[in-house]
């Protein structure tokens, strides 16, 4: 037989039948320059793959082949030492089915767990009652009064809040939902988590790498009995990422313009880890039903970058009156290095968006302004790549993306 009928009988493509010559598995004549297969060769190639199915390596196939054609197994001290190969490879099968019955055993049981996880009725939580104390009419600065409230004695789980002078809320779904709606239109919520999807891994250690720089920062912060905020968690959402690094005994303030996300991740939330007290503001400005100078820390993935997408101005300028006076500013700040086409793109997609955005001068010139000054920060990049995420579509490839974790005091 030539080489294309062999393939076309057997079922192997004519490119292994080349490595199995190359390897020495298998020796046809070539009379005139082209492979013949003769009735010795075929036979060989039906041990090859014989033994290949019961798992045996080409090296281990070269071997058994090789006392084959030394003495066809007519000495007794080959057929000695075939058999010896075959028992060997007899006990790593057996082995190697137990090892494969624990590890059957094992995922067995992760699956049971995870099915009960689900199957579990997610505690229920809402605006947590110790909250309270952290709201006040955005309009004149007022008490907010409530009506209407389902409650018990941790959170309240739907109300109406309003002040005398004529500032209106309401609590829905245990998220405090203000008057100031979306109403741009560049924008989507994420429920399906979408721009966690379709990231290189290039992006994703970049991502690692911050996060882990992040939490170092956060451990050196002492954390207990403070507020925690985070804003703008449609885009990415640091807090839901790092839970178990969030002490029980402080409140956190999670803000965001979609009710829809919100109501998505405090559903994850509630399943991972319901001990923690979280006031969720569904609020599409920066003026938000809070008092002054209550958030102790301040968390920031891409949240400084994503208010710029849609505005023209600082976002710890903007929200500058809700932080203490000495508040942490633990983020990751991302930015271009010469990225003209990128930054073309973006401000094609979203029109709102500043064109200092993606700027690292601009970044921390803005923070100095603001009267905050970096007391650390690491560069984590470049990647030239983001692959086809919904996040970053605007980013042309070969354009150098870096991120930057820093953390900044007045």
């Amino acid at each position: 037989m030539r080489i294309g009928k062999v393939s076309e009988k057997y079922n192997i493509s004519i490119d292994n039948l080349h490595y199995y010559i190359n390897y020495g598995l298998l020796v046809p004549p070539k009379p005139k320059g082209q492979y013949i297969f003769d009735e010795q060769t075929l036979q060989d190639l039906e041990w090859v793959l014989g033994l290949k199915e019961l798992d045996f390596t080409l090296r281990e196939i070269h071997i058994i082949l090789s006392l084959k054609r030394i003495s066809g197994f007519a000495d007794s001290q080959d057929l000695e030492e075939l058999k010896e190969i075959f028992k060997s490879k007899r006990d790593f099968c057996a082995a190697e089915l137990k090892r494969k019955q624990q590890n059957l055993n094992t995922l067995e049981q992760h699956i049971k767990h995870m099915e009960e996880h689900n199957s579990s009725a997610p505690n229920r939580t809402g605006v947590p009652i110790r909250s309270l104390g952290l709201l006040c009419c955005p309009a004149c600065g007022g008490s907010l009064s409530m009506s209407d409230v389902e409650m018990d004695q941790r959170f309240i789980y739907s109300g109406r809040l309003s002040c005398s002078c004529g500032y209106h809320a309401q609590i829905s779904s245990g998220i405090l939902m203000t008057p100031n709606k979306n109403q741009n239109l560049q924008d989507t919520p994420d429920v399906a988590r979408e721009l966690y999807k379709d990231l290189p891994p290039a992006l994703i250690s970049m991502f690692q790498r911050s996060y882990n720089w992040m939490l170092e920062r956060m451990e050196q912060v002492n954390l207990h009995g403070k507020v925690i905020a985070e804003t703008y968690i449609n885009a990415w959402f640091f807090m839901h990422n790092h839970l178990d690094a969030l002490p029980t005994d402080s409140r956190y303030i999670v803000i965001d313009k979609y009710p829809e996300t919100l109501l998505m991740y405090k559903h994850l939330i509630e399943k991972q880890k319901p001990q923690l007290d979280i006031l969720y503001i569904a609020d599409a400005s920066t003026h938000f039903p809070l008092k002054k100078h209550v958030i102790d820390l301040h968390l920031d993935f891409f949240a400084v970058n994503e208010h710029n997408f849609y505005h023209d101005t600082f976002l710890y300028r903007e929200i500058a009156p809700y932080l203490t006076e000495n508040c942490h500013l633990i983020g990751t700040y991302f930015y271009f290095e010469r990225a003209p086409k990128s930054m073309g793109r973006l401000l094609e997609s979203y029109p709102e968006c500043s064109s200092q955005n993606f700027r690292l001068e601009y970044f921390q010139s803005q923070l100095k302004d603001c009267g905050y000054r970096q007391k650390s920060q690491e560069i984590c990049g470049p990647v030239t790549d983001s692959g086809n995420n919904l996040g970053f579509g605007f980013h042309v490839k070969g354009d150098r993306m870096y991120m930057m974790p820093y953390y900044a005091l007045r």
